[in-house]
């Protein structure tokens, strides 16, 4: 049976923590206006809970926040979401061991990159290539539901794409490319600056609401990712972007199964054959009926007549 908590029990939390995947979901206030519901990968230490303090029995403190380190994308919904009513909610499925669904509901705020609050949640060591906003969320409704239905899945590894693409319109900043040098993926130039990229990409949502209001205007300078550490480790990191397939006896049984003509099976035949008997002696005994009330009586009156 489902749970209802008003804030995140501290039992669930190193689950939630260990969670590689979750989803956020805003709404504009407009009837009309386009729910919006994200993915978020956990690299390194994307998601973050904020505890209360241990009290005297030991146990795990609840936690009423929750913050996450929001990357660049081709959208800005969640931020201009969160802007207009601030409503959001967060959704956390167990893909191995016991099923498992965590939803936290709570009110976000954001916090744009060069702004004080974005400093202290992640100051420059700790931030992540392509790092534009921290997502504080206030918690105030906690629900869990089984989740008997999701499929298990087995995690493979993090997708390090982001970060190099990020890594290059960031260094873009301090070091502008010539216009014959720059890179390209999936045939898309990377010549801007991370910056500019926030202008043109992050300025309103899809419905016209204000997106990205500080972080294209900042003068903090983005992060040097040639002399980071984690630049160096991201950059030799790869992803693994083959498609595992499926063996060749699975194939095998497949096609065998989808080739194979559907037969009745004797069980079936003797069903079908007994109910055309059933169904042959009730339409005699209807017509054996019919002649001895209806069609005997006229033939007899006939004959007299005649």
């Amino acid at each position: 049976m489902g749970q209802v908590f008003d804030e995140i029990p501290g039992n669930l939390i190193p689950w939630i923590l260990a969670q590689k995947l979750f989803w956020v979901a805003t709404a504009p206030l407009a009837e009309d206006g386009h729910v919006n519901v994200s993915p978020k990968g956990c690299f390194d230490k994307t998601l973050n809970i904020i505890r209360e303090e241990r009290g005297a029995d030991g146990k795990e403190p609840n936690a009423r926040a929750v913050w996450y380190e929001d990357f660049t994308g081709s959208g800005v919904e969640t931020i201009s979401h969160l802007y207009e009513n601030g409503r959001i909610t967060m959704m956390f499925v167990a893909f191995e061991g016991p099923p498992q669904i965590i939803r936290l509901y709570g009110t976000g705020k954001v916090y744009e990159y060069g702004t004080p609050e974005y400093a202290k949640l992640l100051p420059s060591e700790q931030r992540q290539p392509g790092s534009r906003a921290a997502i504080w969320i206030d918690v105030h409704r906690v629900s869990t539901s089984c989740g008997f239905s999701i499929p298990f899945f087995e995690y493979k590894a993090p997708r390090i794409k982001l970060h190099k693409v990020a890594m290059t319109f960031e260094q873009n900043e301090l070091d502008p490319p010539a216009d014959d040098s720059a890179q390209e993926v999936a045939g898309f130039k990377l010549d801007k600056s991370m910056k500019a990229m926030w202008r043109i990409m992050n300025l309103k949502s899809i419905d016209g609401l204000p997106g990205l209001a500080y972080a294209f205007d900042s003068p903090e300078p983005l992060t040097n990712w040639k002399k980071d550490p984690k630049g160096i480790e991201y950059r030799a990191m790869k992803d693994d972007e083959s498609v595992s397939k499926p063996k060749l006896s699975q194939v095998k049984a497949r096609s065998e199964a989808d080739a194979k003509p559907i037969s009745p099976s004797p069980s079936s035949s003797k069903m079908d054959m007994a109910f055309g008997i059933a169904f042959g002696v009730l339409i005699g005994i209807f017509a054996s009926r019919q002649w001895e009330s209806r069609v005997l009586p006229m033939l007899c009156a006939y004959l007299q007549w005649s």
